[in-house]
């Protein structure tokens, strides 16, 4: 049963009414511009049958002006500016910080590079247990972005394969979505404020990056200088022509062009979504300049995709892809196969999920540890070292022997990692919870929870055991991208 309460309200959604809803704020700090968004949702269940509750709706209730990320001279982020911005959108919007139900606070990008990154989303996230707190490596900021344009749900909805280009002022996220599933994702450094200029067309700011394709160009220039319009042109351009190189499959002009692994045999593509920043420029929703690449990349890159051909979709959303992230509280109960090992210290709080793909195809235990290796050594280096738990997606359970063998692949995978690079816990779909727990018991004192769907994009809490009985709750706190 999922109770929630709202403003002074009560709703139990299942014997009361067929829906509520929940006011959210996204809360986006990136490389180049933050900003807010307050939405409300309309949470309830898509039929009597199916009893998980899903974002039915969303409904934009107020968006703050977009401002450019403040940095102090030693590139730290600056609070003071951001906390005026949502105070001010909080006023503007005629919303107490009570009001608001749920919500995100992601740091982006290169902000998320930053020393002080961490302890900049836990100052805007001081509501605690209502928010999901989180630094996004390019991993999960690609898919934020796929899911907050509106890609995912074009490619579900019209059976499409549609690549997302999220171009920001730092870097550009690139997701593969076919039929509503991302088949993959990566980044590149790539971004239209790699280089900064003010008024007088002098440099303010040139990233490693920036530095690298101006030399590609010929020029060596440093903060102070000026930097001609035709030079701007010309790194546009480029920058352009290298994004699609690459994507096509070239081989990228220097080493450290990817942040992440790059995407490998393209499928057919249906077409090409943008949002980020640069997208405002491509689709003409902005004409005004912010002192960085954005108006020329979004020509250039406008024009490379036309001339390969690809088809250019609509975005719902472009700058604000991500911030459409606020948070959607779900309660799920779990199965009464769960094992809580003695001694172990629940509620856990804020956990980042990461989904591991098991199945029961022999030899269970090598292709179970390889996939708990595989899914650890693809976390975006931002996100180690935060508490998360392993989701563990299976076939149907058919077997007491499977499941012992799926343990013993698992406790393989756990002695080679260090104390603080351990999950919290681990969830299963399937009922196999508390053999798997008791057998990991011999060893490792970890809670094994169970019958739980989770997704990629979820962070959850971990309650106490229900008195009385043998299960738990888990809060489901998801990015959340309703239906447009």
């Amino acid at each position: 049963m999922i109770t929630h309460q709202h403003h002074d309200h009560d709703h139990d959604e299942i014997s009361a009414g067929p829906h509520t809803h929940l006011t959210s704020v996204g809360i986006d700090i990136g490389s180049s511009t933050s900003h807010l968004m307050f939405s409300q949702l309309r949470v309830g269940y898509p039929s009597f049958h199916d009893r998980r509750p899903q974002v039915l709706e969303r409904k934009v209730i107020s968006r703050s002006p977009v401002l450019l990320t403040p940095f102090s001279g030693d590139w730290s982020i600056e609070a003071g500016p951001l906390k005026e911005l949502i105070d001010s959108t909080f006023r503007e919007a005629g919303l107490t910080r009570e009001q608001v139900d749920t919500g995100a606070v992601i740091i982006t990008g290169e902000a998320a590079r930053r020393d002080n990154a961490r302890r900049i989303a836990e100052l805007f996230s001081n509501e605690a247990g209502r928010f999901v707190c989180a630094t996004a490596g390019p991993t999960l900021e690609a898919m934020m972005a796929a899911h907050g344009s509106g890609a995912v749900h074009k490619s579900r909805e019209e059976g499409l394969t549609i690549l997302n280009i999220d171009l920001g002022g730092g870097t550009t996220k690139i997701s593969v979505i076919d039929r509503g599933r991302i088949q993959g994702t990566a980044a590149v450094n790539i971004g239209a404020r790699l280089v900064a200029f003010n008024g007088a067309d002098e440099l303010t700011r040139v990233e490693n990056a920036g530095d690298r394709f101006l030399a590609d160009l010929g020029h060596e220039l440093k903060p102070g200088e000026k930097i001609e319009e035709e030079v701007r042109a010309r790194l546009a351009a480029r920058m352009a022509r290298v994004l699609f190189d690459v994507l096509a499959g070239a081989k990228p002009p220097w080493e450290n062009l990817f942040i992440t692994p790059p995407l490998r045999n393209l499928p057919v593509l249906d077409g090409v979504l943008f949002s980020g920043g640069v997208s405002e420029y491509i689709y003409g929703r902005e004409r005004a300049t912010f002192g960085d690449l954005g108006p020329q990349m979004g020509q250039e890159v406008k024009e490379q995709a036309e001339k390969r051909g690809l088809r250019i979709f609509d975005a719902m959303e472009g700058i604000r892809a991500t911030v459409i992230g606020a948070s959607q509280y779900t309660v799920q109960l779990s199965g009464e196969t769960i094992f809580i090992p003695e001694g172990a210290r629940l509620p856990l709080r804020n956990l980042r999920v990461f989904m591991v793909q098991v199945g029961w195809e022999p030899p269970v235990a090598e292709r179970a540890e390889k996939a708990v290796k595989d899914t650890l050594s693809e976390r975006d280096a931002e996100v180690r070292g935060t508490p998360f738990v392993l989701v563990f997606s299976s076939p149907p359970f058919f077997g007491y022997g499977v499941a012992q063998e799926l343990a013993r692949g698992i406790g393989q995978a756990l002695a080679t990692l260090k104390l603080e690079d351990r999950p919290q816990a681990l969830v299963f779909e399937q009922n196999v919870g508390r053999v798997v727990g008791e057998i990991l018991a011999l060893k490792w004192n970890i809670p094994c929870v169970d019958e739980v769907s989770l997704s990629e994009l979820d962070f959850i809490d971990v309650g106490e055991v229900v008195e009385g009985e043998s299960f738990v709750p888990v809060v489901v706190k998801s990015l959340a991208f309703g239906l447009p």
